[in-house]
Parts: structure tokens; C-alpha cells; sequence
């Protein structure tokens, strides 16, 4: 992969299965060229991830944490969750309000992603400028694009329809927009359940055709 340009340190990311943990290791450094979104600079922050190689669920969900991380990218990148602390917005939504680059992610401390794209997380992605390329035709299941912290995967928006993956279709979330998320994202968006087999759990993710549970990165 190209790095974020000259100046910069190159990415790092290596991984193994050690007995039923997959550990992942990383600089949190982007494959990509760096476009500065906020004021914070571009640094190396090494990252060690142990996640189960064969998931549970849990009996109930648990909520994500306000800040911080939840899951990481198969790039390395630390994905946070979908919100901004108190400064520039209180607590609101980075992507809405903009300042996030073209595979969704921005400096704080770290480099990370705040949702997902793709077109970024793929081996086509591999290039400077991932963000000017095609968006995915939707006739094919996403690949897995990171994993969350509880360890299960997270693919792109298109998934199979049944076992056979006779048909795609693209997944999309029950989390609709309420009131103006650019303050407190959490206050103006809320879950609605239906029956529509292409809407997500509260989760973000369901049970596939094949009888694994997973999420997935939705529009």
C-alpha cells in the first residue's frame, strides 16, 4: 500500500490465530493519503487487539462506549463509535458534520474511522485515493471489512439472500434520523423495528442465511 505520503510513517499491521484468540497488531497508520480533517497531526499509536476466533452471543446487548473504540478495520484502523466528544460538535455525528475524509476517518490521538466505506477496505482499495474509485456494483456479498471488539465481523452493506446465494440484496439499518444529529447523534436518532428482511438488528447486524450472526456496515 502507498502510506499517507512523504513525511509519514508507513502502516503496520500483522496478525495471528494464537489457540482460540485472533491477535491483530498495528501503528493505526492509513494506507492511504492523509487528508488532515481536524487539527490533530497524523502519529503512530500502536494498537494490540485479541479478539475470539469463534464468538457468543451475548444473552442481551450491551451498549457500545460513548467514546473510544469498537471494533478495528482489516487495514488496522480503529473504528470508533458515531459520535465526536464535546469539541468542535458536543457529542455529534462526525460524518454528518463533515469532517471526516473520504474513507470516513479523521485524528484524534489515533487515526480512526467513524463508519465504513468499501471501496477503502478492499485490495482494490490499495491506492492512494481509494475514495475516487467506483462504488461496489452491488451484485456480489460484501466482504468482510473489521471486526468488532466482541468478535464478530462486520461485512459491507451486500449480503447474501439465502444459503445458496442465489440473490443479493443490500442490508440496511433500522436507526433513523430524528431531530438534527450535528449535537448529541445519539438524541436524534432512534431504532425502528420492522419486518422488512433487509433491516438490521438494533445491532446493526442479524443472523445470515447460512446461520452465522455478523453485522453489517450499512449507508
Amino acid at each position: 500500500a502507498p502510506g499517507p505520503g512523504d513525511g509519514y510513517p508507513d502502516p503496520e499491521l500483522a496478525g495471528q490465530c494464537d489457540g482460540d484468540v485472533f491477535v491483530v497488531t498495528s501503528n493505526a497508520i492509513p494506507h492511504y493519503t492523509f487528508v488532515a480533517m481536524t487539527p490533530n497531526a497524523l502519529v503512530e499509536n500502536d494498537q494490540h487487539w485479541e479478539i475470539p476466533r469463534s464468538p457468543v452471543l451475548a444473552g442481551t446487548p450491551e451498549d457500545i462506549p460513548l467514546l473510544g473504540q469498537i471494533a478495528f478495520t482489516v487495514t488496522g484502523l480503529p473504528i470508533f463509535g458515531p459520535n465526536e466528544a464535546e469539541f468542535p460538535d458536543p457529542y455529534g455525528d462526525p460524518v454528518y458534520n463533515g469532517i471526516t475524509d473520504g474513507c470516513k476517518g479523521h485524528t484524534a490521538f489515533e487515526y480512526h474511522n467513524h463508519a465504513l466505506e468499501q471501496k477503502c477496505l478492499t485490495a482494490e482499495g490499495l491506492v492512494a485515493e481509494p475514495w475516487t474509485l467506483a462504488e461496489p456494483a452491488g451484485d456480489e456479498p460484501s466482504p468482510v471489512l473489521a471486526w468488532a471488539l466482541d468478535g464478530f465481523p462486520i461485512y459491507g452493506p451486500y449480503g447474501c439472500e439465502d444459503a445458496g446465494c442465489t440473490s443479493v440484496m443490500e442490508y440496511g439499518s433500522g436507526w433513523v434520523q430524528t431531530g438534527d444529529p450535528s449535537t448529541y447523534a445519539w438524541d436524534n436518532n432512534e431504532y425502528v423495528e420492522d419486518n422488512d428482511p433487509a433491516t438490521l438488528d438494533q445491532c446493526n447486524g442479524h443472523t445470515g442465511p447460512q446461520g452465522d450472526y455478523h453485522y453489517h456496515a450499512t449507508a
